[in-house]
């Protein structure tokens, strides 16, 4: 191409020079990658850190609701055997909160205990915390009015925990066609980078 005054492909010229700047400022850019990666580390140890990531965490698809129910599952199931032990919802919430490995869901339970402690209903307090759909909300309303709450509690936690096992078990056929479009996008790019200035070389020659 350079005998023949003429330019590379597009393609051809991003992988020349990506692969150029990586033998050049490789250990750049590594250093940069630690130095992220430990500053990553160091904001999630913050409170405030801690609290943004576990949210994060419940928006990313496919898992996000993997680790979404499997929480609400764990919590559901504390607060039933804390309840049937006889403590005093508000207490039970305190516990529940303390076990919960979520910070973001810890603040919901949190907040629940803060509004039973004011005089609201388990159910006003589980609507305004956000993070239940609405056979839950309706199944802490029943086990409320009936004075079973732990009772229904624990069904939800049931309820929940086949979620997540269904939830898992389909998770490998979820995942599967992301990767082989993501694979396929990467061989692409490298098939285009390869072939094009082969390709384009007889019209160049004519030229």
């Amino acid at each position: 191409y350079a005998s023949l005054g003429a330019e590379l492909p597009l393609m051809t010229r991003i992988l020349i020079e990506t692969s150029r700047l990586t033998i050049a400022y490789g250990w750049l850019m590594l250093a940069g990658l630690v130095l992220a990666i430990f500053g990553f580390r160091m904001w999630r140890a913050s409170p405030g850190g801690r609290l943004v990531w576990d949210r994060v965490k419940l928006r990313i698809p496919i898992t996000g609701t993997i680790v979404l129910k499997s929480t609400l599952a764990r919590f559901a199931r504390t607060l039933a055997l804390s309840l049937r032990s006889g403590i005093p919802a508000a207490q039970a919430l305190s516990v529940v909160a303390e076990v919960t490995d979520n910070a973001w869901i810890a603040s919901r339970v949190e907040q629940m205990r803060n509004g039973i402690e004011r005089g609201e209903s388990v159910l006003r307090t589980a609507q305004n915390a956000a993070v239940f759909n609405p056979v839950v909300l309706q199944m802490i309303a029943v086990g409320e009015e009936t004075g079973s709450i732990d009772e229904l509690m624990q069904e939800v936690a049931g309820m929940y925990e086949r979620e997540v096992d269904y939830e898992i078990k389909t998770l490998a056929a979820r995942i599967e066609p992301l990767i082989i479009v993501a694979l396929g996008g990467v061989v692409l790019v490298l098939a285009l980078g390869v072939f094009l200035p082969m390709w384009d070389l007889a019209s160049v020659a004519i030229k």
